[in-house]
């Protein structure tokens, strides 16, 4: 007993790690469109005017103990980089945001920048192309089929086993030219689904 409260002391005086990463097709929300990169505040509305109900307020200090993991898509606290799903956008630089993933809770909120939305094809541009893709756990098994050409009836080219980086190339409407080291270290090149033709989504950019 005494080795028990001993282990529960240490267990409790660990770093707690709030980092968000989505690693399920099922994370995603089906009608997220993109990704809204949160700064240092973020004020959200009801409606896309800043007349309307406030829903949120919050300063964020990207510290492991104060933000909350329900509202991120993807949160990574040491290089301050925040990110929630966008599900609309509106006129003069208004999106709506999901802010609570467990309920659905959504509201509004402006962007400062071009950059600040970024549609699902920039991001994967942007980080994709930067970190290369990992395959969601859930993803079906045909995703791990390359094809010569960006349809599904195409020649299939090669078969992705254990996987240790997909370089992304280029996107090409739901597929995505990629490159792909495995374990049996055979470089493979192919088309890859990253999305349903649904907006379902399979792979994720391997941000680390």
């Amino acid at each position: 007993m005494r080795k028990f409260f001993i282990l529960f002391a240490i267990l409790t005086m660990l770093p707690v790690f709030a980092d968000t990463m989505p690693y399920y097709s099922s994370a995603v929300p089906k009608d997220a469109i993109g990704l809204y990169q949160t700064g240092k505040h973020i004020t959200i509305y009801s409606h896309p005017d800043s007349n309307s109900e406030v829903l949120k307020n919050t300063d964020l200090t990207y510290t492991n103990e104060t933000m909350e993991n329900d509202m991120f898509a993807l949160l990574l606290n040491e290089r301050k980089l925040g990110m929630l799903y966008v599900s609309d956008i509106g006129d003069d630089n208004w999106v709506e945001v999901i802010y609570n993933k467990q309920t659905g809770a959504k509201g509004w909120t402006m962007t400062e920048d071009r950059l600040q939305f970024m549609p699902w094809i920039n991001f994967y541009n942007m980080y994709g192309r930067k970190y290369g893709l990992r395959l969601f756990k859930d993803a079906p098994d045909n995703v791990s089929i390359l094809h010569a050409k960006a349809e599904d009836l195409s020649q299939n080219v090669a078969k992705i086993n254990y996987v240790k980086r997909i370089r992304l190339t280029k996107l090409s409407g739901n597929w995505a030219l990629v490159a792909v080291l495995d374990m049996d270290k055979v470089p493979k090149m192919g088309f890859m689904r990253w999305r349903s033709d649904d907006g379902k989504i399979y792979s994720f950019p391997n941000i680390n």
